[in-house]
């Protein structure tokens, strides 16, 4: 039978993790597998070309007809918590595209990713999209005028977390050594790093992740 308060959605708290689990600096194969490949490594994830037996997948008779997703999220291996992390997310083709890179908050019941799989759509999930330079949170811009990168250039985005196991967080990005306003988070709160694409062959690489 199942206990109503229990499978209330709540967010998770720091304080129903061991200090040391935090997950690993990598890209979940098994999220959205069908779509994404990831490399060998685990850092690197991209939407791959479609490929004819996902198309029989989609559409019974092997018709070559497509309808793309309106966004692709990807997940990473991680739930940070109880300390300081600094992540940085390597964006290496956009392919003329929106791209979102950025964070969720994690719930008991998994990351609210809102309405299409945009990581910005919710009000517990912040994506950076370097094509327009701006923060979103729950659809909205947050913060404008950033330095982007668009047409196919490269370019880095880190994240900068500062979790205390028992108080108040704060969030923040920084691109060409610009960084965003902080952003609050909850008390003991568990943070997912995460990306959305919009387009094939966009292609994100995790590195440069510190915890102190």
């Amino acid at each position: 039978m199942s206990n109503p308060e229990r499978d209330e959605p709540r967010l998770l708290n720091a304080a129903s993790l061991a200090e040391a689990d935090v997950g690993s600096c990598e890209w979940d194969r098994d999220h959205n597998s069908s779509l994404v490949a990831v490399s060998e490594d685990g850092r690197t994830i991209e939407w791959a070309p479609r490929s004819m037996p996902f198309w029989r997948k989609l559409m019974p008779g092997g018709r070559k007809k497509f309808y793309p997703p309106a966004w692709v999220p990807v997940s990473t291996r991680m739930h940070l918590h109880s300390g300081t992390f600094r992540l940085e997310f390597g964006v290496g083709e956009t392919a003329g595209g929106q791209i979102g890179v950025g964070f969720m908050l994690l719930w008991n019941v998994g990351p609210d990713w809102g309405f299409f799989g945009y990581l910005g759509a919710s009000p517990t999930a912040w994506a950076y999209d370097p094509s327009t330079g701006d923060v979103v949170c729950n659809t909205k811009s947050i913060q404008g005028g950033l330095p982007k990168f668009s047409n196919g250039r490269a370019g880095l985005v880190s994240v900068r977390l500062e979790l205390p196991r028992r108080d108040e967080g704060l969030g923040s990005f920084i691109v060409d050594a610009v960084e965003t306003r902080r952003i609050s988070l909850p008390v003991g709160a568990v943070v997912l790093p995460a990306a959305c694409f919009l387009r094939e062959s966009q292609r994100v690489t995790l590195s440069g992740y510190e915890r102190r």
